[in-house]
């Protein structure tokens, strides 16, 4: 699983497995909770750790974050750029879109680079697909002969 995790770009965040208080294994509840199945303990992954940080510290910079939760930089940034997390309206601080370098608060890209971005891999992918045109439609295949494959009958 964290081969495909990793192929897709996508972090652990330390998921909790086994409870700290009994063993018991933990059950995802959703937004980075955990609950133990056995004793009910609630535990967090590092999303959860820093989300819940953030609700009750409105505005607080990644440094503050890291150093309260105990969450790298690092992986606060790489939730910021997998659009987990955003920089506050009201905060100075900004992440840089990948393409153009325009100011973001959260993703790769900024709104028309990722529109530019994402026409670009649809016309690659239609370009690889072999017996398709253009716009996608199928074309009908020949034989070498020219023929059609296959005829119908009446």
């Amino acid at each position: 699983m964290d081969a495909i995790r990793s192929i897709f770009g996508e972090t652990d965040y330390n998921i909790p497995r086994r409870c700290e208080e009994c063993g018991g294994v933990m059950i995802f509840k959703g937004v980075g909770e955990y609950h133990c199945e056995d004793c009910k303990h609630v535990m967090y992954d590092d999303y959860g750790k820093v989300r819940l940080y953030i609700e009750t510290h409105p505005g607080a910079r990644s440094s503050d974050v890291s150093a309260m939760t105990g969450v790298s930089q690092h992986s606060i940034r790489q939730m910021l750029r997998e659009n987990k997390l955003e920089i506050a309206s009201n905060s100075a601080s900004f992440l840089k879109c990948e393409r153009c370098g325009v100011n973001i608060r959260s993703g790769r890209f900024c709104k028309q680079c990722e529109i530019e971005y994402h026409r670009a891999l649809e016309e690659r992918e239609r370009a690889s697909r072999p017996g398709h045109d253009y716009m996608g439609t199928a074309k009908a295949r020949m034989t070498e002969d020219g023929e059609k494959r296959f005829i119908r009958s009446k």
